[in-house]
């Protein structure tokens, strides 16, 4: 994401003159801050050995299962059992990107998680056909797998299938390691994206 700003700070005509674009860096500061000791921007030098702790915020919960689309108060991550929180939208932070999503309806969301080498598209209960041809374009440019689905194990609470249930576009792309950030692809994937919505879509456009 930092690269992503950097990137289109110093080229701002390759977002088209009808297209807003947010690139949010972090959806979980206080799990940055435990394994990065830093509130903004960090090198991979800052990040520990250890970066488990930070899935979690400071209230113990994993802010990727705090959503409303299938929601438990006990998830699973991988082969780990952890907390959802108390309520859907128990947590600061998923308020706090709820609203934002809400009050900007845009057109596509896309998230970057490590790592599972791959698109996976957000739909609760049923896959959501527009954003999977979204989540395609972003594809062929960038050479991932689209997946309909994430089926590793089940998953509740999640942001992007939440975001489904209030008729917003998204996908996560799931990087191929944890150490890298697969940048020229991920450009490549963007700017196919704003290339797409730059001719064709009217509205707003955002990359958190």
């Amino acid at each position: 994401a930092y690269e992503m700003i950097d990137y289109f700070l110093e080229n701002p005509d390759r977002i088209p003159a009808n297209v807003s674009l947010y690139i949010i860096p972090s959806a979980n500061p206080d799990g940055q801050f435990l394994v990065t000791g830093r509130d903004g921007r960090f090198t991979p030098q800052d990040v520990t050995a250890d970066t488990e702790p930070g899935r979690f915020n400071a209230n113990q919960v994993d802010l990727n299962r705090n959503w409303g689309c299938g929601w438990q108060a006990e998830a699973r991550w991988g082969s780990a059992l952890v907390s959802g929180g108390s309520k859907p939208f128990s947590e600061p932070e998923t308020i706090a990107l709820g609203a934002f999503f809400l009050r900007l309806r845009p057109e596509i969301v896309l998230f970057w998680h490590s790592k599972a080498d791959g698109i996976y598209v957000g739909g609760c209960d049923e896959l959501n056909q527009p954003a999977k041809e979204i989540a395609e374009i972003y594809g062929r440019a960038s050479g991932y797998p689209v997946h309909d689905t994430f089926t590793a194990y089940p998953v509740s609470g999640d942001a992007s299938d939440w975001l489904a249930t209030q008729n917003i576009l998204s996908f996560t792309v799931e990087l191929q390691t944890k150490s890298q950030t697969d940048w020229s692809q991920n450009l490549a994937g963007v700017l196919a994206l704003l290339d797409y919505y730059g001719r064709y879509a009217p509205k707003t456009a955002t990359f958190p």
